[in-house]
């Protein structure tokens, strides 16, 4: 289930921005999520529906026709095709005029995502 960000889930938030690999080095997952705050993007964090825990976070950038999925992580244990997938189409769901697409490390998994609903 996607929820939205508050200030309240911040470590969760950083936890799970620290399991990106070129966000880890330096501790650059603060600047991240304190960059995609500035500029007013939506975050959400996935619930896992059986346990209550978060195992996953996105970041979004919004345009007129788009949305760009900039960061996008989860748990090492939660990252599954399906898990992957419910949250894309939980963002699909907030913004059903509009086309998902990704960055070059992002754009990947929206192209399976986009070939599973096809």
């Amino acid at each position: 289930m996607l929820v939205r960000y508050r200030k309240d889930y911040q470590k969760i938030a950083f936890g799970l921005l620290s399991l990106l690999k070129d966000l880890r080095k330096d501790n650059r997952f603060m600047e991240e999520l304190d960059w995609a705050l500035a500029n007013d993007w939506p975050i959400f964090l996935w619930k896992n529906m059986d346990d209550g825990h978060f195992i996953g976070i996105v970041i979004l950038e919004i345009g007129d026709y788009y949305v760009l999925v900039r960061r996008l992580s989860f748990t090492p244990s939660e990252r599954s095709g399906h898990n992957i997938f419910s949250l894309l189409n939980g963002v699909h769901d907030q913004y059903p005029h509009k086309r998902l697409v990704g960055t070059l490390t992002t754009q990947p998994i929206i192209s399976m995502w986009e070939r599973n609903n096809e």
